[in-house]
């Protein structure tokens, strides 16, 4: 026997069913265009490369973002409020791509955190200067807003752009 609360509880959960999730897309988000990255070495995709995009003018605190896949595709995506939708703005953008060659931890996570500070500082500069010994996979010049050369016009109904990283080397 169905008590008031409980169809007042269920009204509310049918209700937040098949309506979505309350607040939806934050206001100030702005219309979105697909936008694709490819990233390769010569004829090879790289996969996990982390792709952000710096708008040439002020973005009012939107972050433009992805990462490639196995076939070294990015979708990237707009992140804004905590809200986050795959394509970007129209506008004209410097492209920054980032990924570090993999070095394996010889200590667990538990390990590190058992460690002093000044034993922890001293291992992570070992993995970092290991990191840092191995050939680059992604070129310098493309690894920072400052240097990078990348630059990419979205506009339209799909916005696409492939690196191919040999040719930055």
């Amino acid at each position: 026997m169905l008590t008031k609360r409980s169809l007042a509880l269920f009204a509310c959960f049918s209700l937040v069913l098949f309506s979505g999730c309350p607040g939806g897309t934050p206001k100030g988000f702005p219309k979105v265009i697909p936008c694709k990255i490819t990233v390769l070495d010569g004829t090879t995709p790289i996969a996990d490369v982390e792709v952000s995009l710096y708008a040439t003018s002020p973005a009012s605190g939107m972050v433009f973002y992805g990462k490639t896949d196995a076939s070294g595709l990015c979708k990237v995506g707009t992140s804004f409020a905590n809200f986050f939708k795959e394509g970007v703005p129209e506008g004209s953008y410097k492209v920054v791509l980032v990924k570090e060659p993999f070095v394996e931890d010889t200590k667990t996570r538990e390990e590190q955190n058992e460690m002093p500070r000044p034993e922890l500082d001293a291992y992570r500069k070992q993995m970092q200067d290991k990191r840092d010994a191995l050939p680059k996979i992604i070129p310098v010049a493309l690894t920072t807003n400052a240097k990078t050369t990348l630059t990419l016009n979205v506009s339209g109904k799909v916005a696409e752009l492939t690196v191919n990283v040999a040719e930055h080397k």
